[in-house]
């Protein structure tokens, strides 16, 4: 699209040679030397400058901008990196030790040469030949005479090692034995991924969950059942990886990943995962994300990662209007999901979706098992409601038949609305914010009676809209 205005066809062809110029390796190339030759020539290295000029071939045909200078783009990387990891980059590190070459029968003839006073070669040949007794490995191997490598210890080495014995990193292993986290911007990601782990303080237990017993076994099969009983899978037997629930909004899948989170508080270290950590606006690095993410997993086993709404991440392939961005993060995700048999142990995927059929088949072959959450029967409504009104209000048993037949088709969340609608009429009363006429002091029986019923029938069920459609699915894809 032609930018509009004036200047417009003439901005949008130089913007399109400007694009063409930073994508072409050879005017990088040739524009890096040009910003080099200047900074030679600015510091005083003039021989140097001049050996640059001739070598690469730098002519008089190109001059830099006024306003580009390598300094300066030092120093706008080193602002744009602080900006994006809230640090600035390490530009230099320390050499590692050198590397010391020994000769098998000959080491002492080596040290006696080294007493004597060193001669400078008379000729270029004995320069060559020097050279290649210095790097000649291959030759010594010929020559059937053991080449013998020795690390040269020095006082710098000795305390670069004691240093990086010394440097753990938080995560709760050594440097030295994680090599992904060696890297600044891979640490800078781990912090990212680190703000994923609950550390809140849930009070939840199975018992207050009432119904999906199904989900609630198959989650302590695959969680708890390992970390009890760890001999029943010594002999090549494994738990469940990965559980996908499916169900209409409010049905308890959010709530069954919390009553896990409380279980295993102290056990499992628990990712919840949101759109917010995983998606980047940097190139590659949402799937540099989701890589750390499950390696941190892996390294704090026995571990939980809940990925919610999963379908927003995990959508089909083959959209048109997808981003390359998002088909490689499908794809990364994908490879990781599939190696999780071979080398993510003791890492469980936990997700929730309220549209499975948005999610890719190849997505649906890697979650083990996937299940329906179901909506509340009779039983488990009475429970429910009488937990949830118990306190407040005294629920005769012909209300609590009343109270659940009106409440069919209803999702566990849409009870607890229409039971907290009735707690805030109370407070309503209470705090004389509603009419004395409407609302006297002490109700009769009968006007509690009206008004418990006239909450629950404000509540229009969503759940039965989907619910067919749910079943539907779970019979031809479900597990």
């Amino acid at each position: 699209m032609k930018t509009q205005g004036k200047y417009g066809v003439t901005a949008t062809a130089a913007a399109q040679v400007l694009c063409e110029d930073v994508r072409n390796f050879s005017t990088r190339r040739r524009n890096i030397l040009y910003l080099m030759h200047r900074y030679l020539v600015e510091n005083g290295f003039y021989s140097s400058a001049e050996s640059l000029k001739s070598e690469g071939r730098l002519s008089e045909e190109y001059e830099l901008c006024d306003n580009i200078d390598l300094d300066g783009m030092y120093l706008e990387y080193a602002s744009f990196f602080n900006m994006k990891f809230g640090k600035y980059p390490k530009i230099l590190k320390k050499a590692g030790p050198k590397i010391k070459l020994e000769m098998g029968g000959k080491s002492q003839e080596k040290k006696e040469s080294k007493e004597q006073p060193a001669k400078k070669p008379q000729n270029p040949e004995a320069s060559v030949a020097n050279w290649h007794l210095s790097v000649g490995a291959a030759t010594a191997a010929l020559s059937n005479e053991p080449l013998q490598i020795k690390k040269m210890e020095t006082t710098t080495a000795v305390e670069s090692n004691t240093q990086e014995n010394a440097c753990e990193i938080e995560h709760g292993h050594l440097g030295s034995d994680d090599n992904l986290f060696s890297s600044l911007d891979w640490q800078s990601l781990a912090e990212l991924v680190k703000t994923s782990i609950l550390q809140e303080n849930i009070k939840l237990r199975w018992s207050d969950v009432c119904g999906n017993q199904r989900a609630i076994e198959l989650i302590k099969e695959a969680v708890l059942t390992p970390i009890e009983f760890p001999q029943l899978f010594a002999h090549g037997l494994k738990p469940w990886r990965s559980l996908l629930l499916h169900g209409p909004p409010g049905s308890g899948k959010t709530l069954l990943a919390k009553a896990l989170y409380s279980e295993t508080q102290g056990q499992v270290t628990f990712f919840n995962i949101t759109a917010s950590i995983m998606v980047s606006k940097w190139r590659g690095e949402s799937e540099k994300i989701l890589r750390v993410l499950f390696h941190m997993a892996a390294k704090r086993a026995p571990s939980v990662i809940f990925l919610d709404e999963i379908e927003s991440l995990t959508s089909k392939r083959d959209r048109a209007t997808d981003h390359e961005s998002s088909k490689r993060f499908k794809n990364e995700l994908l490879q990781l999901l599939d190696g999780m048999e071979h080398t993510l142990n003791g890492v469980f995927v936990l997700a929730s979706t309220n549209l499975p059929w948005d999610i890719d088949e190849a997505f649906l072959r890697r979650f083990e098992k996937k299940l329906l959450v179901q909506l509340p029967n009779e039983a488990e409504r009475s429970c429910l409601i009488s937990r949830l009104l118990g306190s407040s209000i005294s629920l005769s048993p012909r209300l609590l038949e009343h109270l659940v037949e009106i409440s069919n088709q209803f999702t566990g969340d849409e009870i607890r609305l229409a039971c907290k609608e009735i707690s805030m009429h109370r407070v309503r009363c209470a705090t004389k914010i509603a009419d004395r006429s409407t609302c006297p002091l002490k109700e009769s029986q009968a006007a509690i009676e009206a008004n418990v019923e006239k909450a629950f029938r404000q509540v229009r069920p969503l759940g039965q809209k989907l619910l067919a459609k749910h079943e539907q699915w779970q019979q031809e894809n479900g597990s």
